[in-house]
């Protein structure tokens, strides 16, 4: 696949089948991971894989009860993630039409055969995790695989971590899962801004005036 295809395409797949994936692909996934930058080449991170029924079924018990608080603390219980707030038409769709398919997954969250959990240890900014879970995303998508990166977990860290049996008093930190599957909608290019509209040239307030209104790549 060509790297451009993957980056342009690489979004957020929540709904996905049933299907197991293949342990080689989860293999390459994670090789493709660790290959990412990390400062001073720490490392100072682990990944647990969690394709078991039952354990995805306990995690599923947990995500939709940090997705109830999460909606309930943020968005006031409403499950259009505040799309009645936008004033434009379409991006009020938009926030709906995501806000469905973030409910489906909280309902489903124990369906999606593949959960990679991320854990990092003395990255307060994340910048030594990111790129190493960008870089598992990209691969599945190199594979068909859709993922979807999740962070709502966090608020229920402990109950995770018995789940799990991860050690709570070594500092790790539960950075994101990672859910993964075979998508059930089509792959495409990801409705932006247009980068002019967020993007200053040498000093704040500056536009570069480049004019782009479309993707420079196109699916």
């Amino acid at each position: 696949m060509d790297v451009f295809e993957a980056l342009y395409t690489t979004r957020s797949m929540r709904r996905v089948k049933e299907d197991p994936i293949p342990e080689e692909i989860i293999k390459t996934m994670l090789d493709a991971a660790i290959r990412a930058p990390s400062g001073s080449n720490r490392q100072g991170w682990k990944f647990l894989v969690v394709t078991d029924q039952e354990t995805r079924k306990q995690l599923g018990d947990v995500y939709r009860e940090t997705w109830d608080y999460y909606m309930k603390e943020f968005y006031g219980g409403k499950p259009d993630l505040g799309a009645s707030g936008v004033g434009d038409d379409k991006k009020a769709n938009q926030v709906i039409r995501i806000s469905k398919s973030a409910g489906w997954l909280a309902e489903n969250f124990h369906k999606v055969p593949a959960h990679f959990l991320i854990f990092s240890r003395n990255d307060p900014t994340g910048s030594s995790i990111f790129p190493a879970i960008w870089s598992l995303m990209l691969a599945g998508r190199a594979h068909g695989i859709g993922t979807c990166l999740t962070t709502v977990m966090s608020f229920k860290q402990k109950e995770a971590f018995e789940i799990l049996d991860v050690p709570d008093d070594k500092g790790w930190s539960l950075n994101a899962v990672i859910t993964a599957g075979y998508p059930l909608g089509k792959w495409g290019v990801a409705e932006r801004n247009p980068v002019d509209e967020v993007t200053y040239l040498d000093k704040w307030g500056n536009s570069p005036n480049w004019n782009l209104e479309e993707p420079l790549w196109n699916y």
